[in-house]
């Protein structure tokens, strides 16, 4: 049985005329556009949704610039009569009086006005006289008139304008605006003649740090716009590129396509309106964006299946790679970071490698992490309470495909046996109640300006002992249990095993249980 996809958002390319020349612009829009779509095109395509599809469907009308078509509130009437929701993304240059009663009267719910800085900036990147003061104008008699079930501002940030969104964000909260969307300046139409505006990866960062802090605020709201992939931030928006998926859209010219900003090939192109009905279409095409297939670089990347080849509209369809990948921009740089951050907490260290394979994960246990780990497991010595299998909880953060270890907990004393330790759910609790304990604490401890701080922390796995067995190797009942916990924790497990007379340890990490990298960080007393 063929799977069903619901629309829910329809992307409807009014016109391509536009009144800015935007440096950002992902499809080259200028005055020299035009409508090529009549008013019958439009409402007999949405006609056919709404008997096919339904109405359950959020329209989105953008253009160019939608305002520059005349019979565009005469259209949308219409629209609102079939009983469908719709909203416009607009720059916001061309909102009078007038066109508010407009947009009233026709039904709109929504709008997303296009803002790009202060004055100086905004005008200088929409080339729009006196831009910036339209827009704000706009906004507070949009804000005044009250009818919107949704008053935005959409974002687009850059290499000139990043710094200035705190002010941007002060100025909306005192007009009252009901959100702020932020997305990235991508390399994407008119954009790719400006790759200097592109951010930097500490840019990037800057913009994680403070749509967290003023999310966690609770004030005015700051959405992620057309996201990419950003490994598991905890500062992040969960990823996903939905186009093809519940979205779709119906260019300029009538064709039926995913989300405008992907490239207009005409490979990709589904069909269009003015030959093809756009439910049948719906229904029956799309492969390539339901089924895409994973690309060549991306294979064995330990994000593979939550990135997907990152965002469609950012692909790059000739090499069949994504033009921005998390691990290019982020991975050395991190892994950078955090040896800067153990020389300048340590000193100097030193790593102890076990099992040196080039293409395996890392499992980094820290000093502290280490020590409480030989302490309990009695590593080195036969001890009468180590001769039996004994286990402990890690609780830590992902560095790229790699682990770091920072602490560690015992679990209960009745879980020992004698070379076939009980495994139960009592386990899994505890487990995630000792993780929430140690990152409600984490300020309050001498760890509070760590690396990776309170909201990287998650559990990471189990440590446990094999007494009497010598080679360190997982048992059946050991393999079924990492399996079962590897899903559970969505294919972020680490288990470590340890041999505490013999002094031997080693990780295994993943479905695979694949033998990870341990390296031990020591710290070398001077």
């Amino acid at each position: 049985m063929k799977k069903t996809y619901d629309l829910r958002c329809l992307l409807f390319e009014i016109t391509s005329r536009c009144n800015a020349g935007c440096k950002q612009c992902g499809s080259r829009c200028d005055t020299t556009g035009e409508d090529i779509l009549t008013k019958d095109d439009i409402l007999n395509t949405l006609k056919d949704i709404k008997k096919n599809i339904g109405t359950d469907v959020m329209v989105n009308i953008s253009g160019g610039e939608p305002l520059m078509r005349k019979d565009l509130f005469d259209i949308m009437t219409e629209v609102t009569k079939l009983g469908f929701d719709w909203g416009m993304v607009t720059n916001g240059s061309l909102i009078t009086d007038d066109v508010i009663k407009k947009m009233k009267r026709s039904g709109m719910k929504t709008i997303t006005v296009s803002l790009d800085g202060v004055k100086d900036t905004h005008d200088e990147l929409r080339l729009i006289p006196n831009g910036y003061e339209k827009v704000i104008e706009a906004l507070k008699k949009l804000k005044k008139a009250d009818f919107l079930d949704e008053l935005q501002i959409t974002f687009t940030a850059n290499h000139k304008n990043v710094y200035e969104l705190p002010q941007i964000y002060d100025i909306m909260s005192l007009i009252g605006i009901d959100s702020i969307r932020v997305g990235f300046m991508d390399p994407i139409g008119r954009a790719m003649d400006y790759p200097d505006l592109m951010l930097t990866k500490e840019e990037m960062e800057f913009l994680f740090w403070f749509i967290n802090k003023k999310n966690k605020e609770g004030k005015l709201p700051i959405q992620w716009g057309c996201p990419h992939f950003f490994s598991n931030r905890a500062d992040r928006h969960d990823f996903f590129c939905f186009a093809g998926i519940w979205a779709a859209s119906v260019l300029s010219n009538g064709d039926i396509f995913v989300c405008p900003n992907v490239e207009r090939r005409a490979d990709l192109i589904q069909g269009n309106i003015k030959r093809d009905s756009f439910s049948k279409v719906w229904n029956e095409g799309f492969e390539y964006f339901r089924n895409r297939p994973l690309p060549d670089e991306c294979k064995g990347c330990a994000y593979e299946k939550d990135c997907a080849g990152d965002s469609l509209h950012t692909f790059d369809f000739d090499t069949q790679s994504p033009r921005f990948c998390y691990k290019r921009i982020f991975k050395k740089e991190q892994h950078k970071k955090y040896f800067a951050f153990l020389e300048q907490k340590y000193g100097k260290f030193e790593l102890e490698e076990i099992f040196d394979k080039e293409d395996a994960p890392s499992v980094y246990i820290e000093p502290g992490a280490y020590e409480d780990m030989r302490d309990y497991f009695h590593m080195g010595r036969k001890h009468p309470l180590s001769m039996y299998e004994q286990q402990m909880g890690m609780v830590g953060f992902k560095l790229g495909k790699d682990y770091v270890v920072r602490y560690v907990f015992p679990d209960d004393g009745h879980l020992r046996y004698k070379d076939n330790a009980i495994f139960d759910q009592r386990i899994i609790k505890k487990a995630k109640q000792e993780t929430k304990i140690i990152k409600e604490n984490y300020y309050f401890s001498d760890d509070r300006t760590d690396f990776m701080g309170q909201s990287g922390l998650i559990f990471l796995g189990f440590a446990h002992s094999h007494p009497i067995q010598k080679e360190l190797t997982y048992s059946i009942g050991d393999e079924m249990i990492h399996k079962r916990l590897n899903k559970m924790f969505k294919g972020h497990y680490i288990g470590i095993l340890i041999n505490p007379a013999d002094d031997t340890i080693g990780a295994y990490i993943g479905d695979k249980i694949q033998q990870g990298r341990l390296k031990i960080i020591k710290q070398v007393n001077a």
